[in-house]
């Protein structure tokens, strides 16, 4: 009985120990993510054939690797865009709170640069810290993502991957 305890004890431990994961203090990245974007207020005419909205939307990323850096993660984000019909062009700028399953969080800038309304739309994104195992996090990046059929009206549904590199400043 006392070495069935030991052992469950040891398999204990070592599950903690997994789940607590420190970074390598620089790396490169490819991490996959879904978004469903809820439309939370109408857009409004900002001019003929302009308008702008509001952009809110609950992520989930995962690390390629299957492991690492942001994986098994959840996030909400917040923005603005702006659609030009008769240019066929939108930009998006908003910001990002990620949580793992530690319950640490990181937290990321992103802009979609003036572009035309393709399937596939590209970002610039960025890390600009967070706490835990990603305080002093800093960290660039492409978004590409891409817009799926809706499930239902309302929402907004997008698949997509972030790619780059990061570093660690910590201050201790």
């Amino acid at each position: 009985m006392p070495r069935r305890l030991v052992c469950c004890a040891v398999l204990a431990l070592t599950a903690g120990a997994a789940t607590a994961q420190e970074l390598a203090p620089e790396g490169s990245f490819v991490i996959n993510f879904t978004a469903v974007g809820v439309d939370p207020e109408p857009a409004i005419e900002i001019g003929p054939d302009r308008s702008m909205g509001i952009y809110e939307g609950l992520m989930t990323a995962s690390n390629s690797d299957g492991h690492g850096l942001l994986h098994n993660l959840t996030g909400r984000c917040l923005g603005w865009f702006t659609v030009d019909i008769a240019a066929a062009s939108f930009e998006r700028h908003g910001r990002c709170a990620y949580t793992d399953t530690d319950g640490d969080t990181i937290w990321e800038e992103f802009t979609f640069a003036p572009q035309a309304l393709a399937p596939v739309r590209i970002a610039l994104g960025r890390w600009t810290g967070g706490t835990g195992k990603y305080e002093g996090i800093r960290g660039e990046f492409e978004i590409r993502v891409r817009g799926l059929r809706p499930a239902a009206a309302g929402f907004g549904h997008y698949i997509g991957t972030k790619q780059g590199s990061y570093r660690t400043v910590r201050s201790h």
